[in-house]
């Protein structure tokens, strides 16, 4: 807790707050980016790890779903886990079962949410918006895929669809973790 004695350090402290705010924001945008870039780069497939990470991040914002319980549990974890699915992603090819689990984790992802977690309790107008927002943006890049693969440009559709996968499959660890804790 925080005692101020006059009212100009609370001004300053809030304002200070309100100032930081923007730049927390960016951060926690860039962040993720940065560091799937930096995987991306050790595994030669740059450019595919911000493609596939900026579609799991506009999804996630707004979904929801499993959050490990510190930083470095986090890191390890998204790690392993942008690792593998780039790998995934860049060994497999773009056939109807990968389109059927895409199209699955997207229809998923507009039933369930979002997911409330601990750290981010929703009210239900803050559950309604994400909802709508969610759904937004999995049609969105529902319908980015399919125009990309109608042009013909089909590596990078893959990539999206490996995000959204991603947000999915924490979606259902969150479940999980729900149901099993209630046990």
């Amino acid at each position: 807790f925080f005692f101020f004695n006059d009212t100009a350090t609370t001004e300053i402290y809030t304002l200070s707050l309100h100032d930081a705010l923007p730049i927390y924001c960016l951060f926690s945008l860039l962040y993720p980016i940065a560091f799937a870039s930096v995987i991306g780069a050790f595994l030669g497939m740059p450019i595919e790890a911000v493609v596939m990470i900026m579609s799991f991040i506009a999804v996630r914002k707004f979904s929801g779903g499993y959050h490990a319980d510190s930083f470095y549990k986090c890191l390890i974890i998204s790690s392993i886990v942008i690792m593998t699915m780039l790998q995934i992603s860049n060994y497999i090819n773009n056939n109807l079962l990968f389109n059927v689990i895409y199209i699955a984790s997207s229809i998923l992802l507009m039933i369930f949410s979002p997911i409330d977690s601990a750290n981010k309790r929703l009210d239900n107008d803050d559950k309604r918006f994400c909802k709508k927002i969610t759904i937004l943006i999995v049609v969105v890049l529902f319908i980015i895929v399919e125009l990309q693969w109608i042009a013909g440009y089909r590596y990078y559709t893959k990539f999206i669809e490996s995000g959204v996968m991603l947000a999915e499959i924490l979606q259902l660890l969150a479940i999980f973790n729900l149901k099993y804790d209630r046990k």
